[in-house]
This record gives structure tokens, sequence and C-alpha cells, in this order.
């Protein structure tokens, strides 16, 4: 039993891998999508073969006994020794990943109010296979977790302490896991401890944020609450001014869950862009000459560099900036915009490099010139590999 079952579990979809937990390699991947509609599906890659099934109207439960069913059936099953889920909001409960007993679920579903729309789906995930495999042990790992150590400072808002001591009204960050394990791939290439590297990662993708890590700890994040604050995303407006909520309920005649959701989920590049929430498709219109989709990957651009030269502030040094994630690993236009943007700090692209680093076809490494005054990476990501290690080290 050398085996670790990883899944990401949302609203309408649970993604899942099977990683041994000893070469790290991933056994058995996929995804189960449109949960809860007559059009539900499963996919499983595993040994070079790619099966999809339909699920008819599968809820999670049921999308997670078809996955045992599949394992059962390579014998895949019984190498497993542990479940380790993906859970968004740990709030201040939660520092560090956690075996999961039945006091941990009830405060992951205390936190359901920070988390409305990830929390519920994590818990999910975790219920069902307590109904599938109760014996297995299960660990949670926060991607609220990483960013505990961000100080006072970086945390609290200028708000009345009431709303902070009552309501847990504070930046919490969001991301964690890809942090935490693109800090441990950066020291290993610097040839350093992960308690000595000094970073600024930008982790964008359709979701994005940026972080500041000192001595191998976060001390800032621009999510912020929720994972709507910070950089506009693809949905997620990023930052506004609270005002506007009011203003535009009343103007509108809408509730704030309603507003909220616009924010959330029409709003970031697909509201202004218009012509999608992908920064591929809209690169590609604004290079055609769409004012919309210009405007779009301008606001994302500016974003990305003020808040790095921010972050620059916070650190002792830098020791290197780190693109990951979607955008960061792919697109090679978006990291040289950025970077231009940062020239008056030091930094410079080596053009070239940077062009053909490109993380989909397999290429990540160093992309910064010779001449520039700080390093700068392309680097994947890997959350899911992060997660079975935590799971590994909780469990054993």
């Amino acid at each position: 039993m050398s085996n670790i079952l990883v899944i990401n579990s949302g609203s309408a979809s649970l993604k899942f891998q099977l990683i041994d937990a000893t070469s790290e390699k991933t056994i058995l991947k996929g995804k189960a999508d449109k949960l809860g509609l007559p059009d539900a599906w499963v996919e499983f890659k595993y040994a070079g073969e790619n099966i999809k099934q339909n699920l008819k109207s599968a809820t999670h439960t049921a999308a997670l006994k078809n996955l045992f069913k599949f394992m059962d059936s390579r014998d895949l099953t019984p190498t497993i020794y542990a479940v380790g889920h993906r859970v968004a909001h740990g709030g201040e409960l939660f520092a560090d990943s956690t075996p999961i007993t039945d006091s941990v679920l009830a405060k992951i579903k205390s936190l359901i109010p920070l988390a409305p729309l990830h929390n519920p789906a994590n818990v999910l995930g975790i219920e069902a296979v307590q109904k599938i495999n109760p014996k297995l042990p299960q660990v949670a790992v926060f991607d609220t977790a990483f960013h505990a150590t961000m100080p006072p400072e970086a945390y609290r808002y200028a708000v009345p302490e009431d709303w902070y001591k009552k309501h847990g009204v504070r930046r919490y960050g969001f991301h964690g896991t890809s942090y935490k394990f693109i800090t441990q791939k950066t020291a290993e290439i610097l040839g350093k401890k992960p308690d000595k590297v000094n970073l600024i990662v930008a982790h964008i993708g359709s979701g994005a944020s940026i972080s500041a890590i000192k001595n191998g700890q976060s001390i800032a994040n621009t999510m912020g609450f929720t994972p709507l604050a910070g950089l506009p995303m693809g949905t997620r407006s990023g930052n506004i001014d609270p005002s506007v909520i009011p203003f535009i309920m009343q103007r509108e005649g809408l509730t704030a869950d309603e507003v909220l959701s616009i924010l959330n989920r029409q709003s970031g590049h697909k509201a202004t862009a218009k012509v999608s929430d992908d920064m591929r498709d809209i690169l590609l219109a604004a290079q055609a000459g769409n004012a919309q989709a210009a405007l779009a990957y301008d606001i994302f651009v500016r974003k990305c560099a003020k808040y790095i030269g921010g972050f620059m502030t916070m650190l002792p040094r830098l020791d290197a900036l780190i693109f990951t994630a979607g955008i960061g690993e792919n697109g090679f236009e978006t990291r040289q915009d950025i970077v231009q943007r940062l020239e008056i700090f030091g930094f410079k692209l080596d053009q070239k490099t940077n062009r053909s680093t490109i993380v989909r076809d397999g290429r990540e490494g160093l992309i910064s010139a010779k001449t520039s005054k700080y390093q700068i990476y392309t680097l994947a990501t890997n959350e899911e590999l992060m997660i079975a290690r935590d799971t590994a080290r909780i469990v054993s």
C-alpha cells in the first residue's frame, strides 16, 4: 500500500489522481463533471488509455463509487493507504493539513460562510469517501494554511475590531498549496533550504493571485477574505470599491447575493473583454485589433506588475520571481508584458528563452536575461502532488 488518492471536489465536478507516495508518479487521473445533471460524465486516464463514461445524473457519492469500481477492476484499491482532499478555506482554525475526524469535519462545515462556493463541495467529497470506505484515513489540505504565517499588518483590514474578533473578517489568502509546492521546488533549484528563500510568486491562471514569500513563509497574498479579491481573473472582478455593491443593488434592484454572484461569475476578463474569459482568446482578439480585449489584457498586466512591485518592498532581498499556473506557465506574451513594466526595478527577460519556455510543451526553467538584476523562472506547479505529500506526512 503505497498510493495516495487525491480528491478535489467542486460543486458539480470532481477531479482525482492516484499518486505513488514513494516515486511521486501519477498512476491514475481523471475528472467527473456535470454532476447532478443528466449528461454527467467521468473520464479516466490510466496506463495510456482514456476511458469516458456517462454517469446519468450521478451525485458526488455515485461518482466516487464509480471511481472505486474502476480502481477495483484494475486492482488499484488495495494499494491506497490514505485520501487527501483539497479544502478551500481553513479560516484561523487550521494552520496546517490535518487528519479528518468528526470534529475536524464539523469545523470545516462551520467555515462554509467564509467559502460558500467551495467548502460545501469539499465536504461532499469527504463524506462520499466516508460512505464508500470508512476505514480509509482522510486528510484535509487547506488552500489557506500556507498563508497562516502572514503578519497582522498583512491580514488585518482597517475595519472595526469586532468584525475581526466576532466574524473573522480578515485577509486569508488562497492558492496556498500551489505556493507551498513552488517554494519547495524553487529552493531545490536554487540549492537553498526552503526556509532561506525569498520569492515573489505569480500564480496566474483563470484564478489568479500573487504572493510574497519571506524565508519560505507567506507574508502577503493578493486574495483576501475570499478568493474574489486582488487581481481581475477569468470571471472574478478582483478588488473594487466596496461602495459599488450597495450602489448597484439600489440602481439595479438586486440583492447582495446577486451582486456577489455577478462579481464572482460574470466579471473579470469575461466582462471587460466580452469575447471570452480565457486569456488565450483575449490575447488573440487584442492582437487582431479588438479594443475591449486589449483593455482587459492591459488591466490584468498592469495589476500584476503593480502587486509584484509593491511586494518587493516587503522583502529583505529577492532570490527569484516565479511565474506559474496556466497563464504563468504558458503565456510567454503575458510574462513579457508584465516584466517589461518591471524593468525599472532591474528585471529583464531573455526574450528567446521566454518565448520557448512553455510548460504544456514540457519546458520550464530560467527565463531571465544575464543582465537581469533578479532571476525569473517559469515553473510548473503541482497542487495534487503537494496534497499527496502532505497527506503522506500527516498519515505517517
